[in-house]
């Protein structure tokens, strides 16, 4: 069985690049982590730091707080790339069933290719991070204290193998369960349509439970900000901190819910452009609305992504346009915020494409059938468009919960502290070009794969039964 996973993988590589590609970005950071980490420990950085007055607290506080971002970044990311890549060969799955094969071979021959997959992509970030560690490790650690003479960066030989067994282990932790219902799954039901959705489960039960219980802490804080009149007199960190909590038990509250929220918001979308007789829009909203059904991460990773961004930037905003109001000039060092909004924001973006790209395969098969329904190649491409428009908007509404959230607290907070109106830094550019981002990245995404079909016409996709 090994052996034909081997050549099904050598066959049809290419499908496999957008989770391999995601694994291969999140074992990068995780690598120049981890990269980090060993130098950091060595005797000459220590002997440097000591040798410039400066405390090497300043480095180890900052660099634990990345690492745990990254961890948690890391933890979704490549979870949900190992469940969405079981998800998406489930038709095969079914095949392995039909011809004979027992339910504890197909359950290992999945964990196998998931395991090909997610070392291809661990390899490639493990290179790159020792690659990118000569100059990025310096140039991070130089922007932290610029009075330190940093000494020559050296690899440790240890850090790349780490990466990979981090990287590797987190993606088969992803794909155990999934993998275990694909080979538990009725052959029949699999091959029917690849777009079966998911039924209701005690999971599903589980997770809108939790969602719901963390949208109320969310209410609750929000509620104590505006009734704690001592908050504003503690300082600034712990409107900070409040916020932070509020906007992030909103995030998980939402993230957790995001396939019921989105499901709702699709089906406003659809009626919209079903009443104003918008029918190639409204077909595409359907369809994004069918994608988010077969696999409830589609929309969620770039939904916490934009929402983490957002209540980062909210938050942190405010506190410093309070910080101008009270010391006008003072100087804010954001080199960790930045770096953190890029952390999240390239792992969610390469996550989600990663998801929508795996539920994609087999588009000619639908491209053909479109076709042969009547529709000209301009309208399958203005059909992609409102798709991937209605999952970018969906993400942006569910992301902006925790910004609003967050928003509301500080203005709570700042007008008891100012004793005057509130202060609240609005994140409406990143928001607004965040979701302009997404759009273009699923289109790309989408379209890609239809150029063939279309240039081909139907005939070819249907006599091949779309594969």
């Amino acid at each position: 069985m090994q052996r034909y996973v081997l050549k099904m993988f050598a066959d049809g590589w290419r499908e496999w690049t957008p989770a391999m590609a995601v694994v291969g970005v999140i074992s990068t950071m995780i690598g120049l982590c981890v990269h980090q980490y060993a130098w950091t420990m060595t005797p000459q950085f220590r002997d440097a730091v000591a040798a410039a007055g400066a405390p090497l607290a300043e480095y180890q506080i900052l660099s634990i707080t990345i690492y745990v971002v990254i961890a948690l970044v890391s933890w979704v990311a490549l979870t949900v790339v190992g469940k969405a890549s079981v998800h998406a060969s489930r038709h095969t799955h079914a095949l392995w069933l039909l011809l004979g094969a027992s339910p504890r071979a197909v359950f290992l021959s999945t964990l196998y290719i998931l395991l090909i997959v997610s070392f291809c992509g661990a390899m490639m970030g493990a290179i790159a991070s020792t690659l990118l560690s000569f100059w990025a490790l310096p140039a991070f650690d130089g922007a932290v204290s610029p009075a330190v003479d940093m000494p020559r960066f050296t690899v440790a030989l240890w850090a790349p193998l780490v990466v990979v067994i981090i990287s590797v282990a987190t993606a088969i932790v992803g794909g155990v369960v999934p993998a275990y219902r694909a080979s538990r799954i009725q052959p029949g039901v699999a091959l029917r349509t690849v777009q079966q959705p998911d039924h209701k489960s005690t999971s599903s039960v589980l997770r809108i439970v939790s969602g719901s219980f963390f949208l109320l802490i969310a209410v609750a804080l929000v509620a104590a900000s505006k009734l704690d009149q001592q908050l504003a007199s503690a300082g600034l960190a712990p409107i900070i901190n409040l916020a932070f909590n509020a906007g992030a038990s909103a995030l998980i509250g939402v993230y957790l819910m995001c396939p019921e929220i989105v499901g709702f918001l699709f089906r406003v979308l659809h009626k919209v452009f079903d009443v104003t007789d918008l029918v190639v829009s409204a077909l595409g909203t359907r369809a994004a609305a069918a994608r988010s059904r077969m696999n409830v991460t589609t929309i969620a990773p770039l939904a916490a992504g934009l929402g983490g961004v957002g209540l980062l930037l909210c938050a942190l905003g405010s506190v410093g346009a309070v910080v101008q109001i009270l010391e006008p000039g003072a100087e804010t060092n954001m080199t960790d915020t930045w770096i953190i909004i890029a952390v999240v924001i390239v792992s969610m973006f390469a996550t989600s494409a990663a998801v929508v790209a795996l539920s994609a395969r087999g588009r000619g098969h639908e491209v053909a059938l479109l076709q042969s329904a009547g529709m000209s190649p301009r309208q399958v491409i203005a059909l992609i468009g409102a798709e991937s428009f209605a999952m970018s908007l969906a993400a942006t509404l569910v992301a902006a919960v925790p910004v609003v959230v967050g928003g509301v607290v500080c203005a709570f907070a700042t007008a008891t502290a100012l004793n005057g109106p509130p202060v609240v830094e609005w994140p409406f550019k990143m928001m607004s070009l965040g979701m302009l981002g997404a759009w273009l990245l699923l289109f790309l995404i989408l379209a890609i794969p239809t150029i063939g079909p279309l240039r081909n016409g139907p005939s070819a996709q249907l006599r091949g039964g779309g594969v």
